[in-house]
């Protein structure tokens, strides 16, 4: 790996080092690399602003309260059914910016990978079950949301951790949107 030096503002270096020592970060070249992984992940090059586009579309940061009140009082089958309008964004925002099908089995891994990048929770995908932990959305939205962006027929398997279980029922399903 090739050796590059350059100048850091000082309440930047500041930072660095306080983090450093704090034990969050080995060393400054680890933050620096870190900082570098997530500005190309979250494509901040394209940020326009206070815009936030990630992989050419538009987002938003929205905390967990304000997401409990928005989807407050919704039902299981309105959140399903927002789930499921909600995952052609999946499908446009991953051919748009990767050329990705994420209706193809083959693909189904990168298409949970994008999701995890934008903190939705932490996804393991077998031939048989999509199992998220620590969600930021309830389980009936996403049931609907990875049924549409990934073309398959899922059903909920109740749990009595804080953990997410879809059992894949069909393989793929007709289009419906």
């Amino acid at each position: 790996m090739p050796v590059t030096t350059f100048d850091i503002p000082k309440n930047l270096l500041a930072f660095i080092d306080e983090l450093v020592d704090s034990g969050v970060v080995r060393n400054r070249r680890e933050i620096v690399i870190r900082a570098l992984e997530n500005f190309m992940k979250l494509q901040m090059h394209t940020w326009n602003g206070p815009l936030i586009f990630i992989h050419g579309v538009r987002q938003a940061v929205v905390s967990s309260g304000s997401m409990k009140e928005l989807i407050d009082g919704m039902s299981e089958k309105g959140l399903y059914e927002a789930g499921r309008r909600m995952g052609m964004t999946l499908r446009d925002s991953a051919l748009i910016s990767q050329r990705l099908d994420v209706t193809l089995p083959e693909n189904h891994k990168a298409a949970v990978k994008l999701l995890e990048d934008l903190g939705w929770g932490i996804f393991k995908i077998s031939d048989e079950h999509i199992i998220i932990t620590d969600t930021f959305l309830p389980p009936p939205l996403i049931h609907g949301y990875l049924e549409t962006a990934l073309s398959l027929d899922l059903k909920r398997v109740d749990t009595t951790e804080d953990i997410r279980v879809f059992e894949k029922v069909k393989g793929r399903i007709k289009e419906s949107m």
